[in-house]
C-alpha cells in the first residue's frame, strides 16, 4: 500500500506574488555590509580625536617602501594643515593588537580606513592615508574615494636610495623612533620591492635622503595645500 502526502505549503511557496520592493526581495539584492565595518571605523575616529573642517577638503595619499619616510614627513605635514591622519601601520595594530598582515587582515583594515576617511571628508577636514600603497589597485579605491568627497587629490611617491633605507630599517629595529609604529624590516622591504609599481596618476616625488630638496618640498605642498585654490595641487613644481 502505498500512500502520498503534499508537503506544506509553508515550507516551499510564498502565498501571493512577490513585490519588488518586498522585504524578501530587499534582503536578497541589498549590499552585504562588512560586519566589524562600523566598529572598526568608531575605534580609529576616537584614535584620531576631533578633526578641524579646513575646506576645502585635501586627500592625500602617500606611496613608498617601508623606510621611505612617508610617516615622517606626513606627520609634520598634518600638523602645518591641521589634517588628520590615517596611518596604516598604527591603526592595524589598534584593531587587531597582534596583527598576522595576511589578506583577509588587509582588506578589512583597508576597508576601514578608507571609510574613515569618507567620514572626515564629508565633515570638511582633509586627510593623510598613510600606507605603502604600492599597486595602482590599491590606489583606485582613494582615487574614487577623492572624488566621490570632492576633495583636492594629492599623491606622494616617496624615495630614498636603498642604503639609506636599509640604514632607516636599522635604526628602526633598535627602536631609536618611538613614534615609529612600522615594524617592518630589511627583509620586508625586500619582499614589496618587487611588487611596487609607480603611480600613474600627477604626483609628487620626493627622495627623502636629500634633507634641502625634502625640506623645499614640504614647503611648496603646504603652501598648495593651504592655497584655496589648489595652486600647484597634482604633480610637484
Amino acid at each position: 500500500m502505498t500512500c502520498s502526502a503534499s508537503p506544506p505549503s509553508s515550507l516551499f511557496l510564498v502565498p501571493g506574488p512577490i513585490h519588488p520592493t518586498s522585504p524578501i526581495i530587499d534582503l536578497m539584492t541589498r549590499p552585504r555590509r562588512a560586519p566589524h565595518l562600523e566598529s572598526d571605523v568608531r575605534r580609529i575616529l576616537e584614535s584620531i580625536g576631533p578633526a578641524a573642517a579646513v575646506g576645502p577638503p585635501t586627500l592625500i595619499l602617500t606611496v613608498g617602501l617601508p623606510g621611505s619616510g612617508k610617516s615622517t614627513f606626513c606627520r609634520h605635514l598634518a600638523r602645518e594643515i591641521d589634517a588628520a591622519v590615517l596611518e596604516s601601520d598604527a591603526l592595524r595594530r589598534r584593531l587587531f593588537g597582534r596583527p598576522t598582515h595576511l589578506p583577509a587582515e588587509s582588506d578589512r583594515l583597508f576597508r576601514a580606513i578608507h571609510a574613515a576617511a569618507r567620514r572626515l571628508l564629508a565633515g570638511g577636514a582633509s586627510v593623510v592615508i598613510d600606507a605603502t600603497n604600492l599597486r595602482e589597485t590599491e590606489r583606485r579605491p582613494v582615487y574614487a574615494l577623492a572624488e566621490e568627497a570632492g576633495a583636492r587629490l594629492i599623491v606622494l611617491h616617496f624615495t630614498a636610495p636603498e642604503a639609506v633605507i636599509a640604514e632607516r630599517l636599522t635604526q628602526r629595529g633598535d627602536g631609536a623612533d618611538r613614534a615609529d609604529s612600522s615594524t617592518a624590516g630589511i627583509d620586508v622591504y625586500q619582499r614589496m620591492t618587487e611588487r611596487a609599481e609607480p603611480p600613474r596618476r600627477e604626483h609628487w616625488r620626493i627622495d627623502t635622503s636629500d634633507p634641502q630638496a625634502t625640506a623645499a618640498a614640504f614647503r611648496r605642498l603646504v603652501d598648495a595645500c593651504l592655497s584655496p585654490q589648489g595652486a600647484g595641487v597634482g604633480a610637484a613644481p
